[in-house]
């Protein structure tokens, strides 16, 4: 399936968590951007409800298909306008370096 550039309204920016030294023998989450103003096409694929550290949240799950690049992992954070996204899987999914779709969802996301 081809992407045209009609598909691609929507932007997203996409975030990498990572454990940095805080200089006293620990460590401290950071968020790093990879790329801003990524091209996408997002969809809503399902809604639902957690208990997520003892509060019922809304967690929903989406499917963005953005054009291909190798460096987005399971690692990583989407954010989708005001939505806080961890992805869950990226995969090219007809191996042509084309495209690449993305699962995420917003549960315990880091802010």
């Amino acid at each position: 399936m081809s992407l045209a550039a009609g598909r691609l309204r929507s932007r997203i920016d996409i975030r990498r968590v990572a454990e940095v030294d805080d200089g006293r023998g620990g460590s401290d989450l950071t968020v790093t951007p990879i790329a801003t103003g990524v091209r996408a096409e997002v969809k809503a694929l399902t809604g639902s409800e957690a208990v997520l550290e003892k509060v019922l949240q809304d967690v929903r799950v989406y499917r963005i298909t953005i054009r291909w690049r190798g460096d987005v992992s399971a690692k990583d954070q989407i954010r989708y306008g005001t939505e806080e996204l961890n992805v869950r899987s990226a995969v090219d999914p007809d191996e042509r370096r084309e495209q690449l779709v993305i699962i995420a969802d917003t549960r315990s996301t880091l802010g």
